[in-house]
Formats: structure tokens, sequence, C-alpha cells
């Protein structure tokens, strides 16, 4: 072996074979992915990725038959746990006594997550909101602690889980989708209606029964809001609870009103359309409209997203 290949081989993840780096160094100009090395052990450098996977790997130890953390990888692709392996560290929690991804010194992933379930779903008494129980005790059975720890990290989700938790909004879908934070409002939400504290809905028909109310509030005309609520009302939203209740879900993206007027002229009609420009409902229900006031102006239905997420 040369001596470059050697410098090769000595900058490379002995797992996955990626270029990597001492965190202290630049990476450099070059596509090349250059992820930091976190460890040396026996067999070479570790990256980052492997050594998080390997914080993340738990079975039966082939070498020593028990079940535990399996970092090492043997000559022949066993799965080995530290003793077995050798010189890998010593990866067990000094709170728990479980082996594992420590976030802070000697405290594993699973211990810091259940320390910041219980700081943000304090309802002000130092306890977790009763309601809220079966969220965190959904976060904490997540397969990857150090996931949560990073999303629970974030600003956005603080902020509405916060919230939730100190009763400042209704515990409802319609409460939790008053917060601007689209993205997290729609996960906790998910993971509300998986612990069971929120029902099943359909996610297409909420956000447009959410969206069209306040596209109403803006049109200046009450003859005009008076007619869209009983078109929508009466038409649109029969036909997508029709479609839930025959096919499961709405099926297509969130419709969207879009209004480039505060009036309708004469003969302007309303439909549906799906991203492809296909009509989604046949020619007979496609409603004609007129307006009392005549005004430029146009409104059309379309496919584009109204979660705003």
């Amino acid at each position: 072996m040369t001596a470059a290949d050697s410098a090769s081989e000595g900058t490379r993840c002995v797992r996955c074979d990626r270029r990597v780096r001492d965190r202290r160094e630049q990476s450099g100009k070059t596509d090349e992915v250059v992820l930091v090395w976190m460890r040396r052990w026996p067999d070479g450098l570790i990256c980052s990725g492997c050594f998080a996977k390997a914080m993340e790997t738990y079975g039966i130890c082939e070498s020593y038959g028990t079940d535990r953390l399996l970092p090492g990888i043997g000559p022949d692709g066993q799965r080995w746990c530290t003793d077995c392996a050798g010189g890998l560290g010593d990866f067990t929690c000094t709170r728990c006594g479980r082996e594992g991804w420590r976030e802070y010194a000697g405290i594993c992933g699973r211990c810091v997550l259940q320390d910041r379930v219980v700081e943000i779903l304090d309802d002000s008494t130092g306890r977790v909101r009763l309601e809220l129980m079966p969220l965190a005790a959904l976060i904490l059975r997540m397969k990857r602690p150090r996931s949560g720890v990073l999303w629970l990290s974030r600003p956005e989700p603080q902020r509405v889980l916060r919230a939730i938790a100190r009763g400042e909004v209704p515990l409802t879908h319609e409460g939790i989708h008053r917060f601007p934070e689209r993205r997290s409002t729609a996960y906790i939400r998910d993971l509300m209606v998986t612990a069971g504290i929120l029902p099943p809905v359909d996610k297409s028909l909420f956000y447009f029964e959410q969206w069209w109310r306040g596209w109403l509030d803006e049109l200046p005309d009450p003859e005009q809001r008076k007619m869209f609520r009983l078109f929508i009302t009466w038409h649109y939203l029969r036909i997508f609870r029709a479609r839930i209740d025959a096919r499961g879900e709405l099926g297509y993206a969130e419709p969207q009103l879009a209004s480039t007027s505060s009036a309708l002229p004469p003969g302007s009609s309303l439909a549906l359309l799906n991203r492809d420009g296909v009509w989604l409902t046949p020619p007979r229900l496609i409603l004609t409209v007129s307006s009392r006031r005549e005004r430029p102006g146009c409104a059309t239905f379309s496919s584009r997203s109204c979660a705003g997420r």
C-alpha cells in the first residue's frame, strides 16, 4: 500500500467509506460530502452518521448472547456489544443505567427527552397537564430519542406545546390551528390524534373549512358573503363529505378560493379543478352566479394548498 493510499484510507469512515475530517478543520470546496469523524475506534475512524447509528442499534450480541447496545461490528459483519468489540468506550447513562447516545455528559438522550417533555408540557403546577399525558408517553416512546430532543429544542413546537399545556387555547383541532406555526401545529395535531387526545379528521377538508370562513370575512360585499357561504356549505362541503364517506378521504389537494376582486361580474362561473386542470364536479354542478353590483372581478376554485405549511 502506498503512502497516498494510506492517507486516503485514514480520512474515510471505515463503515460507510465517506470522507471525514476533524471538527477543527474546514470542509473546503468540494462536491463530495465530508463529515466530521466522531470516534477513532479499533477498526478506524467513525463518522458522525455511523456513530449515531451505532448508538441506536440494539439487539442480541452475536458473541456474548446478551440483549444490549451493539455498536461494534465483527470482521464478518457480526453485531457486537462494547465488551466484545473492545476499545469502543462506555455509553451507560449515569442516571437510568441504559446504554445509548449520551446527549449530555453522562446522561442519555432518553433521560434528556423526558426532562424536556416534562418541562414543556408543564401546566404551571410542575406536572404535565393531565390531558396531555398520552402525548408525553407517545413522545417518550420514540425509537430515536435524539430526534425528539432536537425537535423540542426548536422554538416553534415549544411555543405551541407550552400554550396548549397552560390551557391558553382550546384542546381542539380548531384551537391548535390558530397558531401561525403551520408545520408545527400540523405535526402536533397528528401526534395528538395518534395518542387519542384529538379525534381523527380529514386534513384536506379541515384546512378548507378553516380557510374559507376567513376568506369570506375579507369580502366587503355582504351579498357576496351570503352567496358564497350558501354555495360552499350546500354544494362543495356536501360533495367533499360524500367523497370522504365513499373513499375514506377527500383524495386531492386542499381546495382554495382565490379572488382577484371583491365582486363577480354577471355570468361568472364557479368550478373546482384538480392539480391536472380536470373538473372535479360534472358540468351540471357548476353554478353560474350574478352580482347585483356589476364590477370587474373574478373568483375561481383551484388546487393550490391553503394549509400554509
